[in-house]
Parts: structure tokens; sequence; C-alpha cells
């Protein structure tokens, strides 16, 4: 049963931290009888609230008529209404979409503009809209997530709460007829043209002739998947966490590890989906431990690189650096090291380094400012000791480094010209000669 009793210690129980006093509520209304029991509810509890209605133009003059009794009802509770009119046939097909996907974007790209920083957009879904869409994913295919149905809280991209979850579309209607509550009713429902239609006038009607609560059921049953999944993603977090390294500031994974779980595919998308994979990805990432050398999968935000035993996670966006250095400058940092300068008088006693990691460059031949930068596929150089110039490509693959490793390898310039490929090799127009004066020492010290 619903009553503004039992809906106060819901809130209480599920929303422990949106105070019903002192937040302002965004109330999505659309004059059927779940949203307006959702705000005659909240007004009751003395909230402060705002209505949002949005007319999608799609019912001619139903959705007039829908329009005008919500703005009725604003003003029998005497709250504030925003309605929102648009040409939503006109925006599916200037976006190339269906009607329902379009509907839902302009909803909630309005809603979200709508909503300062603590407020909180409250919909009317219910326990009858999550055993539909609890259904709906399960005969689509889907893994834990999926059937644990709609949540009753986001706090993402919105700032989201969905209060009558709980409580059925039959609990719904009858506070509606106890409070004496009118409402209108959108004709769409009752056609069975959108599959959550289907499901809700054919599908679910049959199988409660057999459950009578199967709504009820279904939502108490993603409840519990809900629990489920907290404790599944606890203990695949952690882990991953004990399998990661960072290498040269790359996190990777030994193969040895993945193969723990190779054919546990909760395992995989456990760890998968934060880089932007899809789930029908898993076969490929699993069939990436067996690729040869320097093979790779792409999302639009990482790459995961097999290079000898291991995995190498690599941000697409991270590993190009610019950073211009002026005279006197001691100590620059960059993304995966440190840079140390010093200008130093040239004398016959000192003590040149072999390091790799400590270039020695001839100071009267830099113009300063000088460059740090990530090397690009058209650079090339004069290796110290050579006299012919060499592309800078070919040098790093003769090095055999791993893919992510070859990217993040960084070049001292002076305009177009590689004075030290850091870390590597001293272009040999730079080196110091006997007649160096002064040279500039160059040590970098990498991230692992």
């Amino acid at each position: 049963m619903l009553t503004l009793e039992n809906f106060t210690k819901h809130w209480e129980k599920k929303f422990p931290a949106l105070s019903l006093k002192k937040h302002h509520f965004l109330i999505a209304i659309s004059g059927g009888v779940d949203s307006i029991v959702l705000a005659h509810l909240m007004h009751r509890c003395k909230a402060n609230i705002t209505l949002a209605h949005v007319n999608f133009q799609l019912r001619a003059e139903e959705s007039v008529r829908d329009e005008n009794f919500v703005r009725a009802f604003a003003l029998q509770l005497n709250v504030p209404l925003k309605v929102h009119s648009i040409d939503t046939n006109k925006y599916a097909a200037t976006y190339t979409m269906g009607l329902q996907e379009a509907a839902r974007e302009i909803r909630y790209a309005w809603f979200e503009s709508l909503l300062a920083k603590e407020d909180v957009l409250l919909t009317a879904h219910h326990a009858d809209d999550q055993a539909e869409t609890v259904l709906m994913q399960l005969f689509r295919g889907t893994g834990l997530h999926g059937l644990t149905g709609i949540p009753a809280r986001r706090n993402d991209v919105l700032n989201l709460a969905r209060p009558l979850l709980p409580f059925t579309k039959a609990q719904i209607k009858q506070y509606a007829i106890s409070n004496g509550l009118n409402f209108v009713e959108d004709s769409s429902n009752s056609k069975d043209d959108y599959t959550r239609n289907l499901i809700r006038n054919k599908i679910i009607p049959q199988i409660q002739e057999v459950y009578a609560h199967v709504n009820e059921n279904i939502f108490s049953t993603a409840e519990k998947l809900k629990e489920a999944e907290a404790i599944v993603e606890a203990t695949v977090a952690s882990f991953w966490k004990k399998g990661f390294k960072i290498k040269k500031g790359i996190p990777t994974l030994p193969i040895s590890y993945f193969n723990k779980v190779k054919d546990n595919a909760t395992y995989t998308w456990g760890l998968i989906q934060s880089y932007g994979f899809k789930p029908a990805q898993i076969t490929e990432v699993h069939k990436l431990l067996e690729a040869s050398n320097g093979a790779y999968i792409a999302t639009p935000t990482h790459r995961f690189i097999k290079y000898n035993e291991v995995i190498q996670i690599v941000s697409n966006d991270t590993h190009k650096e610019h950073l211009v250095i002026y005279v006197g400058e001691g100590v620059l940092q960059t993304k995966y090291g440190t840079l140390q300068l010093a200008l130093l008088e040239a004398k016959e006693n000192i003590n040149i380094d072999p390091n790799p990691q400590i270039a020695y460059l001839d100071a009267a031949k830099l113009d300063w400012p000088i460059l740090f930068r990530t090397w690009q596929s058209t650079d090339y150089f004069y290796p110290l000791g050579l006299r012919k110039k060499k592309k800078l490509n070919h040098f790093l693959g003769s090095l055999k480094l791993s893919p992510a490793i070859k990217e993040q390898v960084g070049i001292i310039a002076v305009g177009d010209k590689i004075c030290w490929v850091v870390g590597h090799r001293l272009d040999d127009r730079f080196k110091i000669t006997p007649q160096t004066t002064k040279l500039l020492k160059i040590t970098y010290q990498d991230k692992s």
C-alpha cells in the first residue's frame, strides 16, 4: 500500500543524503497517474519542488490536453512549472533516430539544463516499470547488471532519484483514488507498437495468471541481485588490483595472472568495461593473450597491447607532450619522468658519465628556448658517431622497445633539429668537442 507515511519511511531509508526539507527537486511530470501521485506526495512532504513537462507534439490534441492539464495541476498545488515544447518527429528525422530514442534524448537534455548544482531530478518509475525492464533485458540477453534493472539513484551526468520504484502501478492508482487526484491517460500506452508496451499489455498479464505477484517478485529479485552485484564487483576489483604492475608509468598485467580467469567473462568484463570496451569484445581480449608481440585492441579511449608476457594498458590521449625549456631552468617534470638541467664550464678533467640517461650538449650550439617533446614519425637525427642521418622511427625499432614505451620516448630539440633522443642516443651535431667551452648536462629519471 502507498501512503504518505510509508513513502517518507522509504525515502529516509533509501535516500538518507537527500533532505526533503533542504534540497530542491525537479519533478518530471507527464500528467499520467504516476507523476501526478509523485508530485502530490512531495507537495504533502512540504518539499521544495518544481514541475517540468515536455510536450513532444506527438499526439496532436492529446499533447495539448496533457500540457493544459499539467498547467492546471501546478496552479492547484501552487508550485512552479517549466514547459518545453518541441517537434519530436522533426528532431528524430534531423538526427536519424527512432522516436523513442529522440524523446528520451530531448527529455533528459532539457532536464539537465534545468538542474542547478544541488538540485535533484525525480522520475516516477515504479515496480511495474522495473519488472518490464528486467524482462526486456533478459529477453535481449544480459549479464548480472542488466538483471538489476532500473537504479533507484543516480548521481553522474544527472542527479536523479526514483522514489516510487518499490510501489506497484495498482498501489499508485489506489493512492490517486483515495486522494481524489485526477490524471490523464496516454492513448499510446495501450498500443503494442513498442516492445515495452507488448510486455506490459500482453506478456505480464499472462504470467500474472500463474504468478499473481509477478511484478513485486521481479522487483524483489532485482534488489537481491543488486546486492550480489556489489559483492561480485568488489571481488573482481580486488583480484585485478593485486595483479597490476606499473612499469615506466604504464599499467601492465602479466598474462600468467590474466590466464587465471581467462575463461571467466565476469572477471574480464570487470577489467575492461572502464576502458571503453563493449561486452562483445570479451572474446577479442581473450584472443589477445595469445597474439603476437605488438598486437592490440583499441577503444576510443585506450589500447590493450600485447608485449612479451604482459598486457599494457595505454591511454590514447596522454602519450603526446610538448614542453618549452628556457635557459636557467633546473628541473622539469614530464609525464613520464624528470629532466634535470645544468649549465657547466667545460674543463679538461670533467667526468663524463656514460649513463645513457645523461646527455652532454655543446651549449654554444643551442638556441634557447629548447624543446622537449614526444617524437614524431617524420623525425630523423644523426646518431652519435655517425655522419649519416637516420629515421628516428627505424632507430627506435632497432631498440626493440614495447609499443607503449616506444610511444613515450621524448626528444630534446632545437627548432626542427634533434639534440638528444632522451635516454637513448645523442645527436652527433650537438656533441661536445675539445673546442667546447660551456656544456649543458641533462639528466633524465623516468618513473619506473
